[in-house]
């Protein structure tokens, strides 16, 4: 079996935080508006993944868009994340974006295009900080797969990816990327939506998150999941929190054999390279198709920040969401006890065979 943390060490398991139950589910739906929000959001899905024309039309206006610019005093900053709950002995897992953002102290704003590099490094620093010693501070470092042959000079573009923690870039932020290469970050092995964690619950979170039983990337082996377990405070700056939502897969992949939409999961090989030594490991994750034709994300933001789980606001100019994971994936989990939710639809969805390591990762 593999060692899944990159300087792995003995696990404390702690305590988990007790989360306060809520009023059973009596609909899915708050009203007529929110059910015509919701046929309206699932046939666009329908339309957009069916028409290539349409999705090369939506990638080319959006990258037209100029970045919106986005600053906050710093000390605004820090004073409102403390207040949500970002505190020293804290666990927090932060999803952020650079893009168009400014740090600035007190009034010096100076109109000149912030430092991309520089305001990703200070982000990370303020998070570090803000947790201190004591606390642990999380980040996906989704991983960026360049096809293998491009770099070997095959020919074989279904060649079975190869990760390595020490080396294979993250695609989701900057300063995420520089998150994980800190000095005293633990990356998991783990080579599907894999998470970054420095901190004492490191090792609890990423421990054992891959291993021989074909483990899913959000399933009960996942830091996603211990994160929840323990409630965790899930921040976004400079981004909404719903449009980078990974958490919320603990729901469903935690059922596991229990979740009632067949072929739901699909297996997955990859390479993964760790101490010298290259080892092919087989995970789970949720086949493409459900991901695209039915996952009605914008249904969930809506029932969720009704719920008073998703705050969303900003800090000056610059967004930030928060919520508490562990509330998330008990309102998810009373939902699809007896759904499919926040997946709508999904006998309808295509089911196209995937050969393994065909798709895009």
């Amino acid at each position: 079996m593999i060692d899944d943390i990159v300087g792995g060490a003995a696990v404390d398991r702690g305590q988990s935080i007790a989360i306060p139950s809520r009023e059973p589910v009596t609909s899915l739906f708050a009203g007529p508006v929110d059910a015509f929000l919701l046929a309206a959001e699932w046939s666009f899905r329908q339309v957009y993944w069916r028409s290539s024309r349409l999705r090369g039309w939506i990638k080319r206006a959006k990258s037209k868009k100029t970045p919106v610019a986005q600053a906050v005093d710093k000390q605004a900053l820090t004073d409102h994340l403390q207040s949500i709950g970002v505190t020293t002995g804290s666990l927090v897992m932060a999803h952020t974006s650079v893009s168009g953002l400014s740090l600035t102290e007190g009034d010096s704003v100076t109109g000149k295009p912030a430092n991309s590099m520089q305001v990703a490094q200070d982000l990370v620093s303020l998070l570090t900080a803000m947790v201190g010693e004591t606390g642990t501070l999380v980040m996906p470092t989704h991983p960026v797969y360049l096809p293998r042959s491009a770099s070997a000079g095959a020919t074989d573009h279904s060649a079975v990816p190869v990760f390595n923690p020490l080396s294979t870039p993250c695609g989701v932020g900057l300063a995420n990327e520089l998150f994980w290469r800190k000095k005293g970050t633990l990356r998991s092995l783990f080579p599907h939506n894999t998470l970054a964690a420095r901190g004492p619950l490191a090792v609890e979170l990423l421990h054992d998150n891959l291993n021989e039983s074909k483990p899913l990337a959000h399933g009960v082996h996942s830091g996603y999941y211990r994160f929840c377990c323990r409630n965790g405070l899930l921040i976004s700056v400079g981004v909404p929190l719903a449009s980078c939502f990974t958490l919320v897969h603990a729901a469903e992949e935690s059922r596991d054999q229990q979740w009632s939409v067949k072929d739901f999961f699909e297996e997955r090989d990859y390479t993964v390279r760790h101490q010298g030594v290259d080892q092919t490991v087989t995970i789970r994750k949720t086949r493409t198709e459900f991901m695209m034709f039915s996952l009605c994300i914008r249904k969930l933001r809506r029932d969720l920040v009704r719920a008073g789980i998703l705050h969303e606001g900003r800090v000056g100019t610059v967004r930030v969401d928060w919520a508490r994971s562990g509330e998330i994936y008990q309102f998810i989990s009373q939902r699809n006890r007896t759904s499919t939710y926040p997946y709508f639809g999904t006998s309808l969805v295509p089911r196209k065979e995937l050969s393994r390591g065909s798709s895009s990762h």
